[in-house]
């Protein structure tokens, strides 16, 4: 029991880590262990779970588990369905359970030896160059989004420096700390399907490759969760499909605006040549004028839109600055620090509480060896004395032993997190990518997205000259009407006016607009995709019940 409430508390610290929790209201964690054979194949799974933040009372709960144990405490229960209610003692309760539901994610092996495949028992103490793959099977399709729930898995495992080298895996790094390779990488099955976003492909499957002189089989655990984008905030990603709807619109006036503008370039023409059908041509031109007009003040309006897009790379842009930042302190080690200081404080403690016990057992052991017959009842109160000492030392003691271990852990669990801010940026990248329009997230800079916002704030100029230009025109087409032995003349400057501005509506419409549009479609597209995704990863309420407030699977590969 001690060994499973240890790793109970493991994966609790590594979930507190990952999410905040709340400080009044339940919070429920379950972790799913699972042993699969070399081929992948499952053996036994073991289903932890944890509820924190208790008053005391009846607490409810729900769990589709059967054989369910306290594993931590004495707190009893009753069921009834998928009902239990809990006698809480205001403490944290742990119980397990076991469940015959299909995991999320199944894992399949292959093993290569110089290219040859093999199975992973006719391998051992072989040298050659050693190939690990490992592929990873999405099973929670939502058929009602035909989109997969995004569970991201990471693949770690420690590889000895001594019959190894040269070590490498797909979508992951490698760090060599002398001894060891320890090397982690990121998959995500099912999410290239979802989004059929090409530089996704290939991360359904993490394959590890080495030179090895005397090969053994590593351990390897897979630790899965769906959980890593639930706390995305989709508003900035809802104004982006705004834009995109206001750029089709855009684009729809600046085309009916083009073919406006022709059509009145080739009536002004007719009209010149033909003074017979002077006034209606006169009549035809001034509707279409107030058109174009009333047209270009809609399109004006939209274009007031495109500020939400240079807001959106702003906050996109900090938030990635931000998150790096974070990720270096974690990495340079400011975190690790102040933990291990404060076992190191923690230790001097509890040695000092341990020498007190040594004392207080001595002066037991002296007092219980005097005779019944001759002890005085002043002794026997100090021997009393001296025993609620001890229990108080030996608590005392407990508590900093459980500190000390808990801190132990958290020092362990800092790779995780900084893996998480790792793939938040990741995402962030590919985000950004989409909206400048480049594949090379090294051209990813403040001066690129400036250049962007300044494309935006030019064509947003733009379009307000063409506004005040076809005011102009429809003003002259008025007085045109009123005034027609200026016909010639004036028709003829006209023509001329509106020739050059169709030329500029058409140049503006095929290098700006329908490139801008273009886009921003692609955008909208990215865009809704990830919302769908996160509202996917919100939804998911647990494995063993639909309470849960965090999920972890971690699987153990045998060797």
């Amino acid at each position: 029991m001690n060994k499973i409430f240890k790793g109970i508390t493991k994966l609790s610290i590594i979930s507190m880590m990952i999410s905040p929790i709340s400080c009044f209201a339940l919070n429920k964690t379950e972790t799913i262990y699972s042993n699969l054979n070399s081929d992948g194949v499952v053996k036994n799974t073991t289903i932890n779970v944890g509820l924190t933040n208790l008053d005391k009372g009846d607490v409810i709960d729900y769990s589709k588990l059967s054989d369910i144990e306290n594993v931590n405490g004495y707190e009893k229960f009753s069921k009834d369905s998928d009902k239990l209610i809990w006698k809480s003692k205001g403490k944290d309760i742990y119980y397990k359970g076991k469940l015959n539901n299909d995991l999320p994610i199944t894992v399949s092996t292959k093993y290569y030896l110089d290219g040859k495949e093999m199975k992973l028992s006719e391998m051992n103490g072989k040298s050659g160059n050693v190939k690990l793959v490992f592929n990873f099977k999405n099973n929670s399709y939502d058929y009602n989004y035909h989109m997969y729930t995004p569970f991201v898995v990471t693949t770690v495992s420690m590889i000895d420096s001594k019959n190894n080298s040269n070590v490498e895996v797909s979508n992951g790094k490698v760090i060599n700390t002398g001894n060891k390779n320890v090397l982690t990488a990121i998959s995500a099955p099912g999410l290239y399907e979802s989004t059929n976003i090409d530089e996704l492909a290939g991360m359904d499957k993490v394959t590890i490759s080495y030179n090895t002189t005397k090969f053994s089989m590593s351990e390897v655990y897979f630790v899965i969760t769906p959980k890593l984008l639930d706390d995305v905030d989709i508003s900035n990603i809802s104004k982006v499909s705004n834009i995109s709807s206001s750029l089709n619109t855009l684009s729809n006036g600046v085309i009916e605006l083009q073919n406006g503008s022709k059509a009145i370039v080739d009536g002004e023409n007719t009209l010149y040549n033909g003074l017979v059908e002077l006034n209606n041509g006169i009549n035809s031109a001034l509707v279409g004028s107030d058109k174009i007009y009333q047209g270009l003040v809609q399109v004006n309006e939209g274009v007031a839109k495109f500020n939400s897009l240079s807001t959106l790379v702003d906050t996109l842009y900090s938030t990635y600055n931000e998150n790096s930042i974070l990720l270096n302190n974690i990495n340079t080690g400011v975190t690790k620090e102040q933990l291990e200081n404060g076992i190191a404080d923690a230790t001097q403690k509890k040695t000092a509480l341990e020498t007190q016990l040594t004392q207080v057992n001595g002066g037991i052991a002296a007092l219980e060896q005097i005779d019944e017959e001759v002890i005085t009842d002043e002794q026997k109160a100090q021997l009393e004395t001296l025993k609620g000492q001890k229990a108080q030392l030996e608590a005392g003691i407990a508590q900093y032993a459980a500190g000390i271990s808990n801190a132990q852990t958290n020092l362990a669990s800092l790779p995780l997190a900084a893996a998480k801010i790792s793939g938040a940026n990741e995402v962030i990248i590919k985000v950004l990518c989409g909206v400048l329009g480049v594949s090379d997230p090294s051209l990813i800079s403040e001066e690129a997205i400036n250049n962007f916002k300044l494309q935006i704030n030019t064509l947003t100029g733009g379009i307000g000259e063409l506004t005040n230009g076809a005011k102009e025109l429809n003003e002259g087409m008025n007085k045109l009407s009123e005034g027609s032995n200026k016909l010639v003349e004036g028709q003829q400057k006209l023509s001329e006016g509106n020739q050059k501005l169709l030329d500029g509506i058409t140049k503006l419409n095929n290098e700006g607009i329908s490139k801008l549009n273009e886009y921003g479609n692609k955008i909208s597209n990215y865009s809704n995709k990830v919302e769908t995704l996160i509202n996917l990863s919100k939804n998911y309420k647990g494995f063993s019940s639909d309470n849960v407030n965090k999920t972890i699977f971690i699987y153990k590969l045998s060797k």
